[in-house]
């Protein structure tokens, strides 16, 4: 389930009315952050009839269009990774049984928990991680096409190459600001700079040769330009993986002690994208990995 599908417009050819103030004069970077939370761009936040009880962060326009910048997550071995999550999550819903997998909606782990790890591991987003750059935010569509030409000059300008970041092995809970929705998630930290390709320019920016600082102080470069609101002053790059309604916070915490990967996983980090909703994912953003082959001659 995408959950952006439930902020998107009720008129999708909606395309020449002016553009409108995306917050409606809420400058959501001010807001309060909750106790080390943080919305899920994809997940979080919507409409309570498609989500089970998940609140939406904003209220719906017609004609706005709910968008949100992350980073996919290249993965390694996730294959054997998903089976290693399930059986934590197998674990923590003994404690938490309205624990879900992100991207479902009715399937409570609490009533599998006993079942073998095949069966939950079934359950456990099937592919690869997201580490979100922004908010979700609605968005006109006249303006989408203004907003992805300045992410991509953005990004190109600070960011020169693609990164190694390190997932977990630490899991660690976030609540989003409403406290309607708490999540699981594995820390997103940084493992080493991927060499950018020969002929590739070199970025402006301190953090041009890339990094998470370098991804979140490009987003919010841009988010502050043409008017939407920033993201955290102190982002904490972490990949969501389970959920449930309610602010669970305590109940998770308590359940996670001790708990976590065997090792962390490596993940390449050579795309930024954006997604709208009912539209396809945008990529703004990407570097190759490793060498270009020979040009033909």
């Amino acid at each position: 389930m995408d959950a952006l599908a439930a902020y998107g417009s009720d008129d999708d050819g909606d395309t020449d009315e002016p553009a409108s103030s995306p917050v409606n004069g809420d400058d959501a970077s001010k807001r309060k952050r909750p106790r080390d939370g943080e919305e899920d761009g994809r997940n979080d936040n919507a409409a309570p009839a498609s989500t089970s009880g998940r609140v939406r962060a904003f209220p719906h326009v017609q004609g706005n269009f709910a968008t949100h910048v992350y980073v996919p997550l290249a993965v390694s071995d996730w294959t054997e990774a998903r089976h290693e999550l399930a059986d934590l999550l197998a674990k923590l819903a003994r404690a938490v049984p309205t624990l879900r997998p992100i991207g479902t909606i009715n399937a409570n782990l609490g009533e599998d928990c006993d079942s073998a790890s095949n069966a939950i591991a079934s359950l456990v987003p099937d592919g690869d991680l997201h580490v979100s750059l922004s908010h979700t935010f609605p968005i006109r569509a006249a303006r989408k096409a203004g907003l992805l030409t300045a992410l991509r000059r953005g990004l190109a300008r600070d960011l020169a190459a693609g990164w190694d970041a390190l997932v977990g092995p630490n899991l660690e809970v976030f609540v989003n600001d409403a406290r309607t929705t708490t999540f699981l998630a594995l820390r997103v930290g940084t493992a080493s700079p991927i060499d950018p390709s020969p002929g590739t320019s070199p970025g402006t920016a301190a953090n041009a040769s890339g990094s998470w600082k370098g991804a979140y102080s490009a987003v919010n470069g841009v988010m502050r330009e043409r008017g939407y609101p920033q993201f955290y002053e102190d982002p904490k790059p972490h990949a969501s993986f389970a959920w449930t309604p309610g602010d669970k916070e305590a109940e998770l915490r308590e359940a996670i002690e001790g708990l976590g990967l065997r090792s962390a996983l490596t993940a390449r980090v050579t795309r930024v994208a954006v997604k709208v909703s009912g539209q396809p994912e945008v990529t703004v953003w990407a570097r190759a990995t490793g060498k270009l082959p020979p040009p033909d001659v």
